[in-house]
């Protein structure tokens, strides 16, 4: 065995011998050299890679969360007198404007009452005006008294009782007006417990829940239904502190939900001072014209909150972005070479990077097999059925 294995190391001496003997080239003034360092590249198979064009378009910088729709205003509708719900007049899903009567209660009772009060405050106005009445006639009566003290015909004495009795007529006034203001309140009761048999919307919006049918007893503390305003939506977010700064109100955001591509967009309007010291992140409402209705309290939402935003930017795909010592450059396809260009970048976001510099529209770059060619050498574009088989 170690014979065979030195006889093979012979020939495999040889052969190399042979090789380098044969890859030297004689000049034509008869000195000899080695072949030109160019020949092995030329020699070399093209690298077959993907290309992009540079080209304008919109990019986006955004970050991603997840949030839930909720309705933009919520009411509860209690009634504010206690009596039997005569009939409720609408239902789940219903549209209802604000100040529609949505129920009524059994009026009956607070007829009567305000009919009542009506009668009594009759009553009590004409007791006050015998009383004012009985007022006047006891400020001529002193003023008759006075006169005969004067002339000597009447006592002393009878001055003090006519002074007495006026003195308790004006009381008897001011009772009466009390008595009187008493029953204008108690009227003014009497007319708002008796509209408030007429239960109005306080919300435009929709019927969410009916909690009650006819004929049930309801109080000041019974649910009767909630209304709900979906236009716009409020979508609601957690925002880690970290991403706190990002945050402003009016800040682009774009919404989806359910499996659906389409993009609701929106802005943020409403973010808390504060951050919760057991998520440690801060809620963010962002408002989201819904006319359609697409948006349903309850919904998870997908949530992008755009923070930079162009609409015509010189753009590549992100993948064609070669990241290296400190710089980021892109392969350049220009007559079948590829030339490395170091670029200046803006916006990233979405699968797109902004090039400020480095590239013009146009241009071919790499996105797929830069990582197997080096600046100058030749590549080939992949063909349609290459580009086929490789996604199937």
């Amino acid at each position: 065995m170690k014979k065979l294995a030195v006889v093979l190391i012979i020939v495999f001496l040889a052969a190399a011998g042979v090789a380098i003997g044969s890859a030297k080239l004689r000049s034509k003034d008869g000195s000899t050299g080695t072949p030109s360092t160019s020949m092995p590249q030329m020699m070399k198979m093209a690298v077959t890679v993907e290309v992009a064009e540079v080209k304008r378009g919109p990019v986006r910088e955004s970050v991603r969360y997840v949030g839930s729709v909720e309705a933009y205003e919520s009411v509860t509708i209690i009634p504010k007198v206690t009596g039997i719900l005569d009939s409720i007049e609408v239902d789940i899903g219903d549209r209802v404007s604000k100040g529609a009567i949505i129920a009524i209660i059994d009026d009956a009772d607070f007829a009567q009452r305000l009919e009542q009060v009506k009668a009594s405050l009759k009553l009590v106005e004409a007791q006050h005006e015998r009383s004012r009445i009985n007022l006047d006639s006891a400020k001529r009566e002193l003023e008759r008294t006075e006169a005969l003290v004067r002339g000597g015909l009447v006592p002393d004495q009878q001055l003090d009782l006519a002074e007495a009795q006026r003195d308790g007529a004006r009381a008897d006034v001011d009772l009466a007006e009390a008595t009187v203001n008493r029953a204008r309140a108690a009227l003014d009761e009497a007319k708002i417990n008796f509209d408030n048999t007429r239960i109005a919307a306080r919300l435009s919006g929709y019927i969410d829940k009916r909690r009650v049918d006819p004929g049930a007893l309801v109080s000041p503390t019974t649910p009767l239904c909630d209304i709900v305003r979906t236009d716009p939506a409020k979508v609601v977010i957690n925002v880690p502190e970290n991403d706190v700064p990002l945050l402003e109100v009016g800040l682009p955001a774009v919404v989806k939900v359910g499996r659906g591509d389409v993009e609701y967009k929106g802005e943020i309007e409403r973010i808390a001072p504060t951050v919760d010291v057991a998520t440690r992140t801060t809620v963010t409402e962002i408002a989201v014209p819904n006319a359609e209705g697409a948006l349903r309290p309850g919904m998870y939402a997908d949530v992008l909150l755009v923070a930079r935003e162009k609409s015509d930017a010189l753009i590549v795909p992100e993948q064609a972005l070669v990241r290296g010592n400190g710089q980021t450059n892109v392969l350049r396809v220009e007559d079948g070479v590829a030339h490395a260009c170091r670029v200046t970048l803006g916006i990233l976001g979405e699968g797109w990077a902004e090039v400020l510099d480095g590239l013009e529209e146009g241009d071919v770059v790499i996105v797929k097999g830069q990582y197997l060619v080096r600046d100058g050498e030749r590549v080939r574009y992949a063909s349609d059925e290459e580009l086929t088989a490789e996604a199937t």
